[in-house]
This record gives structure tokens, sequence and C-alpha cells, in this order.
């Protein structure tokens, strides 16, 4: 077996249909592959749903909503392929998209992750690369910062998860995903170990996928609390004690400044300032016992973070 991809399903099985058939669609009768789809335990009738239009998938159901990461690492446990792909179910691919990133990635093996240009549906740019828990960037949230000093040039530590190509072995030396994550945040966290593995984190621009971004979260106020709680994890994993709570600081920081300052600005920025400040306040309770919980080391925490 060639390519193994693997799709994480959670109640989204018309996203996860339009999905694979985009991949049957375009991925050349040559190349030899596998899709693998991972049930986050949706309690619905998505297996059936799905396997009614693609019999030939191999279809995983886990007991219980094991989280991004973790339902990837179960879905790569039993590949067969090469290569890995890890796709999200809101992600249509386009012609040649699989053919080019496997023959940059086969000539290339000192690329440990390969991620590929991602689009809106009406086809505008969606950036789909980041740094990884650089305190630059939570200087650069701050308006009054970033109004004297503009933001720099970021270099590409990460990619987006939502295309994530990988030979195998990569995969498996730097262990997967860390099961502590339980969404968001823990692809930048494994391409921090991929890179301190010595490989190199490609974003591989000359062919895209259209991405319906955020198509398979319902609760976005859930989602805004998760990736602040997912946030601070990394922060701890990557810069350790010390820089968990620098990360704090500043966001504090930026909290007391730009309230006084966005009111030179349009009412679209106070919204999202009030639902950002909201979902991370949430979590309060969480932020103390993070360092008690979890450990640097993936996979040491005594449970998976979840809002």
């Amino acid at each position: 077996m060639f390519l193994s991809i693997i799709i994480v399903n959670y109640k989204s099985p018309q996203l996860t249909i339009r999905c694979i058939s985009s991949i049957k669609r375009t991925v050349s009768k040559n190349t030899e592959y596998e899709i693998i789809v991972v049930d986050n335990n949706s309690e619905d009738n998505s297996e059936n749903i799905v396997k009614q239009n693609f019999a030939d998938i191999q279809w995983i159901n886990n007991k219980k909503n094991e989280g991004f990461g973790r339902a990837n690492n179960i879905g790569a446990s039993i590949s067969k392929g090469k290569y890995l792909l890890l796709l999200n179910s809101d992600m249509i691919l386009q012609e040649n998209t699989i053919e080019a990133c496997l023959n940059e990635i086969e000539k290339k093996p000192e690329i440990g992750v390969l991620g590929c240009k991602l689009v809106n549906e009406d086809g505008s740019f969606q950036k789909s690369y980041f740094t990884v828990a650089r305190f630059r960037d939570l200087l650069d949230r701050n308006i009054v910062f970033n109004y004297f000093i503009k933001e720099s040039e970021k270099k590409i530590e990460a990619l987006m998860g939502s295309f994530m190509m990988f030979p195998k072995y990569v995969f498996n030396e730097v262990g997967g995903f860390d099961p502590d994550f339980f969404m968001y945040s823990e692809e930048l966290e494994l391409c921090h170990r991929i890179s301190k593995n010595g490989y190199k984190i490609c974003y591989f621009d000359k062919v895209s996928a259209i991405h319906k971004h955020g198509g398979s979260i319902s609760d976005k106020s859930w989602g805004y609390k998760q990736r602040y709680l997912s946030n601070a994890l990394l922060y701890y994993k990557v810069r350790g004690l010390f820089g968990y709570l620098l990360y704090h600081k500043l966001f504090l920081l930026n909290t007391f400044t730009n309230f006084f300052s966005m009111w030179f600005l349009d009412k679209n920025y106070r919204r999202d300032f009030w639902q950002q400040q909201k979902a991370y306040f949430s979590n309060f309770g969480y932020y103390f016992l993070i360092p008690f919980l979890y450990k640097r080391k993936s996979g040491c925490g005594e449970r998976i973070l979840k809002a």
C-alpha cells in the first residue's frame, strides 16, 4: 500500500461523503491507496450513510469522542501505507493535489510533514501555516504595539491539520499526535516535535484544496473556549512553566490595552473582542490546573484537555 488517507468523522456524514467523493474523483488510478474513517462516537447514522456510498472504506467506531489527534493516531495505527494523509471531513480535493504532494515528499526525504495551499469555497486564500507558541504573535494582537511596530514576516513552523501528509516512519518516530490535546493546537505541537527531530515543515503551494473552515464544528462558542484552552497547553508544552505564565501575562496585557483602544475601531472588532474575552476567561480554572495535570512530554497528562 502506498498511501493511507485518514478522515475523522464526528456527526458530519455529508461532509465526509463530499470529501471521499473528491478523493475518488481526483486521485489517479495508478495510485494505490486506502481510506480509513475514524468515527468519534457520533451516535447517529454516520456509518450507514457513508458506507452506503463507499463500501470499500475502512470504518472505525470509537466508543467515545477521542478528539482529533487521538482519532488520527488510531487510524494511523492500522494503516498500511508508506505515506499518511490526514484530511478533515470538510476538505474537497482538487485535480492532481495528492499526486503532486506525493511527488514532492518522495523526492525530498528531509520533509517530515507537507501541507498544500488551502482555499475557501469562494476560491479566496485561507491561511494554513503558522508559527508555534511565539510571544511576538501575542504582541501582534495588541492594538497599540501593532500600531507602532508592524508585524514582521513569519517563518513557517507548522501547518493546519486539515491537510497533512507524512512519511509514515516520521509520524511513528515522533509518536504521532500528543493525546493530551482534545482539539486545536495539536498539529502545531506535532510540527514542533517533527522540527526538533531534524525534519522540515513543507508548505507546498503549487497545488491547492478547498477547506470549509470550521465546517465540522457546530457549537462555535465551545470552539472558541477549546481553542484558548488548547493554545494554553501548547505554550506550556513548548515554552515550559515560565513561558506558560508569560503567555497569560501577555494575554491579560492585550485585554487591558485593547479594551481602551478598541473604541476607535469598528463595532465588528468590538464584538469579536468580547467573544474572545468570554472564551478565554471562562477557562480560568483550567489554567491553574494545567501545570499540575500535564507534563511537557507527550501523552503524560492525567486526562485529555477538553473544555
